[in-house]
């Protein structure tokens, strides 16, 4: 347990005011050791899949409880359905459904040749009825940010009770000040060319990702973090939870991330003054170089009503491990 600052403020529409800061205590329960689950997960619960009217497969995983209201998890990028397995626990005590869903060519759901990130809240719909959901909440993490926002610029509020950011990616022309140089650089060279950007996910697929010793790779990999994001990225279960993601991600080679790094580095297809979806939740950690949180405020500024709140002392890998409790307690809060 440890205590937290952070800053948090709603804005409305066209507001310049500067957000305010205050500082509270909170008591963090990021995990329940000893406390046995209601509910063990089971391989069925993460490897679902729907067939969309179009012919299409969603693949999608079930955490928390088989009848909670539903939360619908965008993953990162790259990653999977399978990102956050810690979350079963937290969504069981607080009784709610969380389902995360593999975006177009990665996992379980099938490739979608020219897809825009407009096109994503039609299968999430598609996935809640069937599912028998009326109403429901979103998510999105990271790379998954721009895609709880494109809900909020295309669903009706009479289904989309709340939408939250979590360390998500801001719009390409935000511009990626803040980010580690090796990010900044790797997504400048994305956007350079298609046919680059085809080659490097390819390439990744075949000769990172589907080699024996992808933990040990991972394990190398993490040097250059800092020694609190060290700690809990070089856990075993840690490391086995991200190369099972990471393998996931490519299950079908390297088309699907290459389309969604394509993605990442252009316009969104909509301006987020022309989101009226009101009271979008974001939240980032002070210290992430992966998602500065520059971008929250920015998109924060521009959303009508939303509501911006900082961890001071986060990351991009603590921001979960420690605030998930909370983030969840307050997506259920609207609606």
């Amino acid at each position: 347990m440890r205590s937290a600052c952070l800053r948090s403020c709603a804005f409305r529409r066209l507001s310049t005011a500067r957000p305010s800061t205050r500082s509270i205590s909170t008591s963090l329960a990021p995990t329940y050791p000893g406390k046995p689950l209601a509910r063990t997960l089971l391989p069925q619960d993460t490897n679902q899949t729907f067939t969309l009217p179009s012919g299409r497969t969603l693949g999608y995983a079930s955490y928390g409880s088989p009848s909670g209201p539903a939360i619908f998890f965008f993953h990162g990028f790259p990653s999977s359905r399978l990102e956050y397995p810690e979350l079963h626990p937290v969504a069981q005590k607080l009784g709610v459904r969380i389902i995360a869903i593999d975006r177009p060519g990665m996992g379980l759901s099938s490739f979608q040749p020219n897809r825009k990130i407009l096109d994503w809240p039609s299968d999430v719909d598609q996935l809640a009825r069937h599912l028998k959901f009326s109403q429901y909440r979103v998510v999105g993490s990271s790379g998954g940010g721009p895609y709880a926002v494109a809900c909020a610029k295309v669903l009706p509020r009479s289904k989309l009770l709340s939408v939250g950011v979590l360390a998500g990616l801001g719009p390409w022309e935000f511009g990626t000040k803040g980010m580690r140089i090796g990010g900044r650089a790797l997504f400048n060279f994305l956007s350079w060319s298609p046919a680059a950007n085809r080659w490097l996910w390819d390439w990744y697929a075949k000769c990172v990702i589907k080699i024996e010793g992808l933990e040990e790779r991972l394990r190398r990999e993490m040097r250059w973090l800092n020694e609190r994001d060290r700690k809990i990225m070089a856990r075993e279960d840690t490391v086995s939870a991200i190369a099972e993601c990471f393998r996931e991600s490519f299950r079908q080679g390297g088309q699907g991330n290459a389309h969604e790094a394509w993605l990442c580095t252009k316009s969104w297809g909509f301006d987020l003054k022309n989101v009226e979806f009101e009271g979008v939740k974001l939240w980032y950690g002070s210290e992430d170089r992966n998602t500065p949180p520059r971008m929250g405020w920015q998109m924060a500024e521009r959303l009508p009503r939303a509501v911006m709140k900082e961890y001071q002392g986060d990351s991009h890998f603590t921001i979960v491990e420690n605030h998930s409790e909370e983030i969840l307690r307050e997506l259920m809060e609207s609606g």
